[in-house]
Order: structure tokens, then sequence, then C-alpha cells
């Protein structure tokens, strides 16, 4: 289905009924396809919001980028809650989508039930942690991946696809390579969302003086041996910030610890929003 956002088609799909729960993907660049078929057993309690952000997944591809920026992204989100009609909702942010869904709740924070910020951090300024993780777990070949991937601008969809394909490993505990077959086949990539999110957003992102302003209900879920955004540096300097929020570790995972700890995850996510009342 689309949603006319501010003349731009916006691509979203809806599974299962009661309390909005809807999902911020991240990448930049990606689509919501990898939250599924691992995050879909919560449409038995909720009515599941999955969308494709501006220039991205199947939503409309601008001819210009550059005025795109989480600001943007955030409003979007709550231009596609008032259009789907709900007042309040639950908020799930991922990775780079945990960055909007931040700037969502400082934003928008009126219309939310709920946070929850999953693979998450309030600013990249620890690139030194990253890069000695990405050489501890990782080939020569795929640091130098991941050097070329946020250095460098990406030509086309068929190279940012090539790149993440040769680092997505590292954001596992265990990967398993059918996972990332199945997380392929679906992505709809974009290089453009990708330059523009990398180049202009994630370096100026920081939401450490302004976390304390969120009022929502916040669960931040990190895994244990997540290269990129480690609990350490991430999910724990927001639940020292943010006053009612929550933190679990999830220990045998990376950055997707919703595939890695599929049942564990999705029983912590439903116990923590039944507790909201």
């Amino acid at each position: 289905m689309q949603a006319d956002i501010n003349g731009n088609a916006v691509f979203y799909t809806t599974l299962g009924q009661g309390r909005p729960m809807l999902f911020v993907h991240g990448g930049p660049g990606l689509d919501h396809t990898y939250f599924r078929p691992w995050l879909d057993p919560l449409s038995d309690q909720f009515q599941l919001i999955y969308y494709d952000q501006l220039g991205q997944g199947c939503s409309t591809r601008p001819a210009s980028y550059v005025e795109i920026g989480i600001d943007t992204w955030a409003d979007e989100i709550d231009a596609l809650r008032a259009f789907l009609g709900h007042d309040r909702m639950i908020l799930f942010g991922h990775s780079f989508g945990s960055f909007i869904a931040q700037e969502y709740a400082l934003r928008h924070g009126n219309h939310l039930d709920g946070l929850i910020l999953c693979a998450t951090t309030p600013v990249l300024d620890y690139q030194d942690v990253t890069m000695m993780n990405a050489q501890m777990r990782g080939t020569s070949e795929q640091v130098q991946a991941v050097v070329k991937l946020f250095t460098e601008p990406v030509a086309d969809d068929a190279a940012f696809r090539q790149l993440w394909m040769k680092i997505l490993p590292l954001y596992f505990h265990h990967y398993d390579p059918r996972v990332g077959t199945a997380m392929d086949i679906t992505t709809h990539y974009s290089a453009e969302a990708f330059n523009q999110a990398a180049r202009n957003c994630v370096p100026t992102f920081n939401t450490l003086s302004r976390l304390s302003e969120i009022a929502a209900p916040t669960l931040i879920l990190a895994g244990r041996h997540d290269w990129i955004m480690p609990p350490t540096q991430g999910a724990e300097r927001i639940h020292a910030a943010v006053p009612s929020s929550k933190v679990v570790i999830f220990e045998n995972s990376g950055h997707f610890p919703f595939i890695e700890e599929a049942d564990p995850f999705v029983a912590t996510v439903k116990d923590w929003i039944a507790s909201l009342g």
C-alpha cells in the first residue's frame, strides 16, 4: 500500500490488529523487509506497521536527496501516523532507524505510548572502537569494505549491495549465510539514500544533550556483540540519560538481536509493552 506524504508515495504494509506499532528500518539505504519474518510474531497482539522511508525501498526515489535529513524522516513518520488515523503508537527504531526514532520522540513525543530503540547509540563518536571491532572480527577484505563504504560515495545500488553483503557477517555474533541470502533477496537497495545519510546526517547526529527530554517510556535493546553500536557506547549511554527507560542486553547477538535471539526478543518486547498498561 502507499500513503501520499507531502506529495511522495510512501510504501507501507500492516499486519495484525491491536495497539499500533510502527517500525523504522535502518541502513541507511535498506528497507523494511529485514524485519520480517522475525518480528511478525508480535502481530498476535499488535498492529505492526512496516514502511520504507522516503528515498528507500519501494517509496518515492526523489531526483535529489540533498534536502532529506533525519528531521525529514522523523516528520514523515508523524505524517504517516496521521494518515493511518492513529493518535498514539509504539515506535520501534533499529540502527539508523533508531536515530530517526530518537528525533521523532523529541519532536512528536506527545504521540508516543512507548519508544523502543534497538541497536542504537546517541552519537557515533567512537570510530576507534568500531574499527578495532571490525579488525578483530572481520577479514582484511571486510575491513577494506568497511573503510570504503564509510569514506567514499557509493556509485550505485548494485555497488552498495555488493559492499553491504560483504560486511553483513560483521553485524552478527554467529552469521548464517542462509539468513544473509534471505535478507538480500527481499531488499531494495538505495545508494543515494546511503550516501546522503552517511555523509550529511550521521556525522552530525548527536542527541546526548537532549535525551533527558524524552518523556515516553523507553525500552533499549542491544546485542552484546554489536560491532558498530556496542552496548557501552550506545544502549547504556541512552539508558543513563532517558528518565523512564529500561535496557536489555542480548548476550548471544550482534546488531540484529531480533534475528539471532528471536524468541526471547519478541517475549521481551511483549512483556515491556504489557507493563505500560
